[in-house]
């Protein structure tokens, strides 16, 4: 027999409409229960692995955030496929991360999945194509196509973010930017469980836009990347010295989680308009302005969400006050709670 407690009900409570609100709260919570444990089986049965609990500060490089419910690591497409199918139908919150190199992550962690595609890094490269999987990092995509004699990707040497990341943030330096040579892309579609395929020229780029970051529900399976032809020595030396101008500029050996502001227009400079208005160096708890590069907020050891948090409202509020300009983050915040589902 089973012997189901059910919660105290407030004193002087008259029951009625209180009465109902736990009851619903119970049979919710336990709905929800039932959920995790049907995933769970869900990936036990397809072989994929798991862990309960696992703190995301170890897959976050800003090195913050608590525990997730679930980290699910799939070890190639078809698992991530298997995994975001298994969520969804269980009613298990979750979203799809890569290397988690523009990510905070909420202190008290992830109420859901984390599914991390780090392991899906299928390659295959036909003339002046290269097909790269979602977790492949964008580094050593580029690296491939430099070997291959490709030229295009060279802009993307030294960016931290997976390729699946690179396409959902439209990431660029230098000049150059994913859309440049993005040829299409597939998606996992959450909603209906189907894969489409779409052209580059229909993904929506914008600055740090894209369709799959626009709409939601979509999870980036694969990228395909059309380049030219060239000289892999002059294609190396050319990531080579762009990786020397990072190293030179940006605080690469403290964890960030790179540029923290979109530029307002092409032509405005947010880490200047920081250090020209005293906030270099400025810091809340553990989370602080870099003394290198005030464009980026760095985790100077022990740093919580909490502290990030209200040390870029401190920027965007003095920036707007000496500027008049309001600042949009680039990093993205993942909160403990939340609906609806998120694909890096």
């Amino acid at each position: 027999m089973n012997n189901r407690i059910l919660p105290v009900l407030p004193r002087g409570s008259s029951g009625g409409k209180t009465r109902l609100s736990w009851r619903k709260k119970v049979i919710e919570m336990e709905n929800h229960i039932i959920g995790y444990r049907e995933f769970e089986a869900a990936l036990e049965a397809a072989g994929i692995e798991y862990r309960k609990n696992e703190l995301l500060s170890g897959y976050a490089t800003f090195r913050i955030g608590g525990p997730a419910d679930i980290a699910v690591f799939p070890k190639n497409e078809a698992e991530l496929e298997e995994s975001c199918s298994a969520a969804g139908l269980y009613g298990v919150r979750f979203i799809a991360v890569g290397n988690g190199s523009d990510l905070l992550f909420d202190d008290a962690g992830f109420r859901g999945a984390v599914i991390f595609t780090s392991s899906v890094r299928s390659v295959a490269i036909e003339g002046n194509m290269l097909t790269v999987g979602c977790g492949m990092p964008l580094t050593v995509a580029a690296k491939l196509a430099a070997d291959a004699g490709l030229s295009g990707l060279e802009f993307s040497f030294g960016i931290p973010g997976s390729v699946g990341g690179a396409v959902f943030m439209n990431a660029g330096a230098y000049g150059g930017q994913i859309s440049d040579v993005l040829s299409s892309c597939r998606m996992l579609n959450t909603a209906t469980g189907e894969i489409i395929t779409v052209p580059g020229s229909e993904m929506r780029f914008g600055y740090r836009r894209s369709l799959p970051a626009e709409v939601g529900g979509l999870i980036v399976l694969s990228a395909s990347f059309e380049l030219k032809t060239g000289d892999s020595a002059e294609i190396t030396g050319k990531m080579r010295e762009l990786m020397g101008r990072r190293i030179s500029k940006q605080p690469l050996d403290m964890p960030s989680a790179g540029s923290v502001f979109r530029r307002p227009a092409p032509d405005i400079f947010v880490g200047k308009m920081i250090e020209d208005s005293g906030l270099k160096g400025s810091r809340v708890g553990g989370a602080e302005v870099s003394n290198k590069h005030a464009g980026f907020i760095v985790n100077a050891g022990g740093a919580k969400a909490e502290d990030v948090k209200k040390l870029v409202g401190i920027i965007k509020d003095r920036i707007y006050s000496d500027y008049g300009v309001r600042l949009e983050t680039e990093i993205e915040y993942v909160p403990e709670k939340d609906d609806g589902v998120t694909g890096r």
